[in-house]
């Protein structure tokens, strides 16, 4: 909550909030949040907009490094502090491209386009129903295998491994890019 105030008057003295009047108040965290409700501070944050994909792997290397276990129920913070998501797959993946809040595997694809295995692209996502992976890079030249970052399970926590296309086409993942990615 004090990261939020510290970020609103930051966005004040700057000038970035034009008719923000008194401190803004914060969004709820957890499953309550709604995607179309975004406060002007989120705004001034990113959160929402359109990320790089250089920061989005950015951003999944930083709870990987931080092995950050899996829950379906818990948050944690994201790279700097600015917004918690919930520590399960697509909440990973949508703390990775800053979203206003934790989707879900049936949401994720509500603000993305999917595109062909041959576009993938780093911070690009490999959706199912249920499962979400990460894109990272090619493993090989081929393009028949990936590096990916996923919420794997409470057995696995955070993954980083690679996996072969074949294997994610017959599990049924498909290959989407986030609508406000960059690069």
């Amino acid at each position: 909550m004090r990261i939020r105030h510290a970020v609103a008057a930051t966005a004040i003295s700057l000038g970035l909030l034009g008719g923000l009047s008194g401190i803004a108040q914060a969004a709820p965290e957890g499953p309550a949040q709604q995607e179309t409700a975004i406060s002007q501070v989120e705004a001034a944050a990113g959160y929402g907009g359109s990320i790089s994909r250089t920061e989005v792997i950015k951003r999944a290397k930083n709870w990987w490094d931080r092995k950050v276990p899996y829950s379906q129920s818990a948050y944690a913070w994201d790279i700097n502090k600015g917004k918690k998501y919930r520590t399960d797959c697509s909440g990973f993946v949508s703390m990775t491209w800053k979203l206003t809040t934790s989707r879900t595997t049936s949401t994720l694809d509500e603000v993305a386009t999917k595109i062909s295995w041959a576009n993938l692209k780093p911070g690009d996502m490999i959706l199912r129903n249920g499962h979400v992976k990460l894109f990272e890079k090619w493993a090989n030249s081929a393009k028949t295998s990936a590096w990916i970052y996923e919420q794997g399970s409470t057995a696995t926590d955070m993954d980083h491994e690679t996996v072969s296309i074949s294997s994610l086409k017959s599990g049924g993942y498909a290959p989407w890019k986030y609508k406000k990615i960059t690069g």
